[in-house]
């Protein structure tokens, strides 16, 4: 739990370290206003068992799972209900191996309703080769102690290109002196170096993190059922060995174009195509049909697969979630449902 004897160490091993070289933790233990965050991952990680706590506490601490972490933590806080318990990164042994499912839901009397994971990042091939081309500016934005994200525009060149490594260095200088001004709020936008900046959205953590412009970047509904298959496929055997329901939770990234609707019209079959073309507006700004077929056909996915969900993570709460049970599924997901969880 993120109680005073956590924080006091947490501070004493972190504080001789400059702002930017803290973890994303820092704020959520440190800022009087984030208590109400504190509180409520506080509270998801109590009702952990103790090893799975000191696992999820360590991977908060780590930069590199903090965002993954905090996203189970979200969907365990919002499916826990009086009559269910969940875990975070429970253990269990299938075929000789040791396998480690985001969640386990399990009755207050321990029996085991269902395995869950959750999926913090849906990314295309061009997504993926876009950060890579955006990694120096990215990395050096990520010190600046502000959290929020930040989108961005290139004034020079069409098609946007990434900084050059004076540039990225230059535009890390100016858009720290910006971003740590009390009066930026969200929606503020500036030019460094040939590039207008945004800030477009809150984050959990710590530091600013930089968007990498997408242009017309695009989905469609097949790369979403896709992402859904390839993430269930690693519990299939294990949920069809358990006899239990497996859910797989997406969680909203606010610089994608993937949003619930869209999602709920993967599940349900629509063939349709969604593209952001606005690099100052997180989230889907066109969303249209893509007919390839005479007609729509319901996702078909393994039967091990019971339901997928929806997680919209917050900051001061856990966010929401919306569940969509699959109706090939071989078992059905029943289970209570915790506050601020909606079933389609």
């Amino acid at each position: 739990m993120l109680d005073d004897e956590f924080a006091r160490g947490f501070v004493r091993r972190f504080s001789s370290r400059p702002d930017w070289s803290r973890p994303e933790l820092w704020p959520v233990i440190t800022d009087p206003a984030r208590a109400p965050q504190r509180r409520w991952l506080s509270s998801a990680l109590g009702q952990l068992p103790e090893h799975q706590r000191q696992n999820a506490l360590a991977r908060l601490q780590s930069d590199r799972h903090f965002l993954a972490t905090y996203n189970e933590l979200a969907a365990a806080a919002l499916l826990s209900a009086p009559e269910l318990r969940v875990e975070v990164e429970p253990s269990f042994t299938w075929q000789a191996t040791t396998l480690t499912p985001d969640l386990a839901l399990r009755s207050v009397d321990g029996q085991l309703l269902a395995i869950g994971e959750v999926s913090t990042r849906f990314r295309t091939a061009e997504h993926r080769s876009l950060e890579i081309q955006w990694r120096e500016l990215r990395t050096r934005v990520a010190r600046i102690p502000r959290p929020v994200g930040l989108l961005v525009q290139d004034l020079v060149h069409d098609p946007i290109r990434p900084p050059t490594s004076g540039q990225a260095a230059k535009i890390e200088r100016g858009l720290r002196a910006w971003l740590l001004r009390p009066s930026i709020a969200l929606g503020a936008t500036s030019e460094f170096h040939g590039y207008l900046f945004q800030v477009a959205f809150d984050l959990p953590g710590l530091r600013a993190q930089v968007a990498a412009p997408t242009g017309g970047d695009w989905y469609n509904t097949d790369m979403v059922r896709g992402a859904i298959s390839d993430k269930a496929s690693r519990y299939t055997g294990l949920a069809d060995s358990l006899d239990v329901p497996l859910l797989v939770v997406l969680a909203a990234e606010p610089a994608l174009p993937l949003s619930k609707d869209f999602l709920a019209s993967a599940l349900a079959g629509v063939q349709a195509l969604t593209v952001a073309i606005d690099p100052f507006r997180p989230g889907p700004i066109a969303t249209g049909p893509m007919r390839l077929n005479e007609q729509d056909v319901p996702a078909a996915f393994h039967p091990a697969l019971s339901a997928v969900g929806w997680l919209q993570p917050g900051i001061d709460q856990p966010g929401s979630m919306m569940l969509f049970d699959v109706p090939s599924a071989a078992r059905t997901l029943t289970v209570p449902l915790g506050e601020n969880v909606t079933r389609e």
